[in-house]
């Protein structure tokens, strides 16, 4: 799931950062898995402006089924924390144009017009890094809150084929975001969190949102292990119009999870 290079830098920054900072406090880092239990949805609609061609989404499928967070305990309550997860999707379908026929028009299959009786595929790799940096409020050790400014970095792979074409295009988008969590203290053992983080962009021809929302309960185990159960949804979306055509792209997660934290 994490690029091997990426993940070397990151386990020596935190073998570094943990040899040189015992004074900071009693915890120095932390690192959480996650695992969720339903798949993502997504979505792909694609019409021209003239509308004279058309996308049908016939069988979409993603997939997105772990989550990895780390980060560090800085001084002054401050963190520094990355969390990295994958989404892949598969969309087959078929590009259709609008034929007219003695005044009735309907949209046909373009491989029919043209030909081609290959199926259209659109498939997709998003490889999300999120770089976030929090401040730390406590409430009489009951209730805890962190605002979070960070980044939302996107390496994604796009690819179409079909109608005797395929074409492959890599990107990286930085999205930024703000954020907030929450954490309630029920006793020794239990407490209860929130997290949000949001993004929303939008011009007259260009728009995107990002919306990440959970809630769990951490259940204490041991001194540096806890046991997380909760509910995820995600929202990651993006919509383009004017040029040659107008198209939306969405991808849609609702789910439970379970996981694990280790801190030290």
């Amino acid at each position: 799931m994490i690029k091997f290079n990426t993940l070397i830098i990151y386990f020596f920054t935190l073998i570094f950062l943990f040899n040189m900072n015992y004074s900071w406090g009693d915890e120095v880092f932390y690192l959480k898995q996650s695992f969720f239990n339903n798949e993502p949805k997504s979505s792909i609609s694609a019409t021209s402006t003239d509308e004279t061609a058309k996308w049908f989404d016939d069988y979409p499928t993603a997939k997105s089924n772990q989550e990895l967070e780390f980060g560090f305990f800085l001084p002054k309550n401050y963190g520094l924390s990355f969390r990295n997860s994958q989404l892949k999707g598969v969309h087959s379908g078929e590009a259709t144009k609008k034929v007219c026929i003695l005044g009735y028009c309907s949209f046909v299959g373009a491989g029919i017009v043209t030909g081609n009786s290959e199926t259209d595929k659109i498939s997709y790799d998003i490889n999300s890094w999120q770089v976030i940096f929090d401040k730390s409020y406590d409430f009489k050790s009951k209730f805890k809150i962190k605002p979070k400014i960070g980044v939302n970095v996107l390496d994604t792979v796009l690819q179409y084929s079909g109608i005797g074409e395929n074409v492959k295009e890599t990107q990286v988008a930085p999205l930024p975001f703000v954020g907030i969590t929450s954490e309630f203290k029920i006793n020794d053992r239990y407490s209860f969190y929130a997290d949000m983080h949001y993004f929303k962009y939008n011009t007259d021809k260009l728009g995107l949102h990002y919306y990440e929302k959970s809630v769990g309960i951490n259940i204490n185990l041991y001194k540096y292990l806890k046991f997380v159960v909760g509910y995820k949804k995600y929202d990651l979306g993006v919509s383009n119009t004017g040029g040659s055509s107008n198209i939306t792209f969405d991808i849609k997660q609702k789910t439970p999870f379970v996981g694990f934290t280790v801190s030290y």
